[in-house]
């Protein structure tokens, strides 16, 4: 594959025009993007810790319906110990089944056109979450691939959701649109081992002193990835934006890794 030669944008836009009333993922008639016997398949990530968005063991879920009932937050361990930099993740489904499939079939395997249901997802989340919670972010931003990744894999994984996400949340808000930078502002300067073949600890130091932010950021920014495990590359990244002006950042990832499958 020409990787220089792969639309961001344009390969999943194609997919939509040819096969829009079937399925993404069976290819049964459907009328939706995913139709409702796969939407079974995805694991929704409903009981959270409130910030980092970490799926609770089932003790910590009965500790939450308690707090929930006494309108209170749910915090984690660890963000009660120490806070994450950013503000808040946002995270609709767990790193499980369906979702983990697709995921690896759009990174291993280029099919790009799993993206579109995945970003309907994402989607609606955050329309719930920010007509409750306003208000929106001014910009997005997303984490990117180093240059040689980009050349392997012949895409940016992260680029290609969040311009079909920028897309759907065009078409579906009337204002407040966060807008999307010609050229992302964050990069990665440095190529290190690929995040899911190493440990936790590891994962962790791999990320110190590899992205770099260059361009104008706002106050307000969402900062966009497939997935988050550790949290390790979201906080360098935020703390790479917070440098540059960012005083608040939302972080938006389609799944979070229960932490049993941290490694």
């Amino acid at each position: 594959m020409d990787w220089r030669q792969l639309s961001t944008s344009f390969l999943p836009k194609v997919y939509y025009s040819i096969f829009s009333k079937q399925c993404s993922i069976c290819q049964s008639h459907s009328q939706t993007a995913v139709c409702k016997y796969c939407k079974v398949g995805f694991e929704h990530n409903r009981h959270a810790c409130s910030v980092c968005q970490r799926p609770l063991s089932q003790q910590q879920i009965a500790q939450q319906q308690i707090a929930q009932h006494a309108s209170q937050q749910s915090l984690c361990g660890k963000c009660q110990v120490a806070p994450p930099p950013y503000y808040r993740c946002l995270a609709p489904l767990r790193y499980e089944g369906t979702t983990r499939i697709l995921i690896q079939n759009i990174k291993f395997h280029q099919q790009a056109h799993f993206i579109q249901p995945l970003m309907e997802i994402v989607r609606d989340h955050l329309v719930t979450y920010y007509s409750q919670n306003a208000p929106w972010p001014n910009q997005i931003v997303f984490v990117p691939s180093h240059p040689q990744r980009i050349k392997e894999r012949g895409f940016c994984q992260t680029q290609i959701m969040v311009n079909t996400l920028h897309s759907l949340l065009k078409s579906t808000l009337t204002s407040d649109l966060p807008y999307i930078a010609t050229r992302n502002p964050i990069h990665k300067s440095v190529h290190t081992q690929a995040q899911h073949t190493l440990s936790r600890k590891l994962r962790i130091q791999n990320q110190q002193g590899v992205y770099q932010v260059q361009g104008p950021i706002e106050e307000h920014v969402a900062l966009f990835d497939d997935v988050m495990t550790t949290g390790s590359t979201l906080e360098s990244c935020t703390k790479a934006l917070q440098r540059k002006g960012a005083k608040r950042v939302d972080i938006w990832v389609i799944a979070r890794t229960p932490d049993d499958k941290h490694g």
